[in-house]
C-alpha cells in the first residue's frame, strides 16, 4: 500500500532553510543595489566593490586576519597532529584526564576566554599585538584538529606499522613514512576548519588585539554599530564566499577521507 504524501515535514524543511539563507540572499543581493540606502533596488553595480577595495582600514583588518588565520592554522595542524599521534599510540597515567581538558577551550564562552587571556597577558606583561591574538586562537583551535585527526586514526591499521618497524623503519621513520602520509586528508580538513574558526572570531580577538591588529571580523563588528552600508554588505558577500568555498573544500576532502 502506497502511503500518502505529508507535505508538513517539507514545508518545516522549507521554512527552516527560509529563515537561514533568505537574510544572507537579500544582503548579497543589496551587495550589488546601486542605491546607497538600501531599502529598494535601483540597478546593478560593482561599485562597492570597487570603493571597499581602496578602503585602507578595510584592506588592513583582512590581511591581519589572513596573517592570524595563516599562522594560527599551520601552528594548530602541528601540534594536534603530533598530539593526536601520541594519544592514539601510547598509554599513559592521567591520559583520559588530559583528553577531556582539550575539551575545554571549545566549550568556554568566547568572551570568558578572551577576558582570561587578556588578564594573563596583562599579569605578564606581555603587549598586546597580532602574537597574543595568534595565542589566543590557537587555544581553540588545536582540539579542532586535535580531535579530527584522532578520530581518522582511530581506524588506522596498525599492522602497517609493524610490517614498516618489521622492515627496519624506526618509531620516528614509521610516524614520518607511514602515519602520517595517512593522515594528510583529516590533517588539511582539520586545518580548514581551524582556518575558519580563526578567520571569523570576534569576541576573544577582541579582548587580545593590540593597536593597529583589528582583524576583519571585528572591523566588520564595528561598522556594523553605526549602520548597514553598501560596502560592508560587498565585505560580507566577500566573506561569506570564502567561508562557502571552505566549507565544500572541508566536505569534500571528509568524503575522500571515508572512501
Amino acid at each position: 500500500m502506497r502511503k500518502r504524501f505529508n507535505p508538513g515535514p517539507a514545508l518545516f524543511i522549507a521554512a527552516a532553510l527560509a529563515i537561514l539563507y533568505i537574510p544572507i540572499a537579500v544582503m548579497v543581493i543589496f551587495s550589488f543595489n546601486r542605491q546607497e540606502a538600501g531599502v529598494s533596488w535601483t540597478g546593478f553595480t560593482l561599485k562597492w566593490y570597487l570603493e571597499l577595495l581602496a578602503h585602507p582600514d578595510a584592506v588592513r583588518a583582512f590581511t591581519n586576519s589572513m596573517v592570524v588565520s595563516g599562522v594560527t592554522t599551520g601552528v594548530s595542524i602541528l601540534m594536534g597532529a603530533f598530539a593526536a599521534i601520541g594519544f592514539h599510540r601510547y598509554d599513559f597515567k592521567g591520559k583520559a584526564l588530559l583528553d577531556s581538558f582539550l575539551y575545554v577551550p571549545t566549550i568556554v564562552p568566547a568572551m570568558l576566554l578572551g577576558v582570561s587571556l587578556f588578564s594573563f597577558y596583562d599579569i605578564c606583561k606581555i603587549p598586546l599585538s597580532k602574537g597574543t591574538i595568534i595565542i589566543a586562537h590557537i587555544t581553540f583551535c588545536v582540539p579542532i584538529t586535535f580531535n579530527t585527526i584522532l578520530s581518522s586514526l582511530s581506524g588506522f591499521d596498525a599492522s602497517i606499522e609493524e610490517a614498516a618497524r618489521d622492515l627496519g623503519c624506526s618509531e620516528l621513520g614509521t610516524i614520518w613514512r607511514v602515519v602520517l602520509p595517512n593522515i594528510v586528508p583529516a590533517m588539511v580538513s582539520s586545518g580548514l576548519l581551524a582556518f575558519t574558526f580563526s578567520f571569523e572570531d570576534v569576541m576573544t580577538s577582541f579582548f587580545v588585539a593590540g593597536p593597529g591588529d583589528q582583524t576583519l571580523s571585528m572591523y566588520i563588528f564595528g561598522q556594523i554599530k553605526t549602520g548597514v552600508k553598501p560596502t560592508l554588505n560587498a565585505l560580507s558577500t566577500l566573506v561569506i564566499l570564502s567561508m562557502v568555498t571552505l566549507g565544500i573544500v572541508t566536505q569534500a576532502l571528509q568524503k575522500r577521507e571515508k572512501k
